[in-house]
C-alpha cells in the first residue's frame, strides 16, 4: 500500500470584492441598510474597511447624512436616489 500523502488545504479566503455582491443582494432583499466605510487609525495610519448590514439608519440619521453629502458636493460627495419597490 502506498503511503498516504497529506496535502495542505489552501485556506483561500474570498476577497471583500468577491463577497460584496451577495452581501448587497441579501441586504436589499431584506430591506436592510448596507454601509461600506473605512477608517484610518490616527496612531499607526492603518486603514480598515467596514461593511455593515442591518436595520441601522433611522429617518433622522438618513436626513443628516443626505444633508452632509449635499454640503460636501463641491468636495466630490455624491448621492444617488432611486425609487425602490
Amino acid at each position: 500500500m502506498a503511503p498516504k500523502i497529506q496535502q495542505r488545504r489552501k485556506n483561500k479566503r474570498k476577497s471583500i470584492i468577491e463577497l460584496l455582491p451577495d452581501m448587497l443582494t441579501s441586504a436589499l432583499s431584506n430591506n436592510d441598510d448596507f454601509i461600506i466605510t473605512f477608517e484610518t487609525n490616527p496612531d499607526d495610519g492603518k486603514c480598515e474597511l467596514h461593511v455593515l448590514r442591518g436595520k441601522l439608519i433611522t429617518p433622522c440619521m438618513l436626513g443628516t447624512l443626505k444633508n452632509r453629502v449635499e454640503l460636501q458636493h463641491d468636495e466630490g460627495s455624491t448621492i444617488i436616489t432611486r425609487d425602490w419597490g
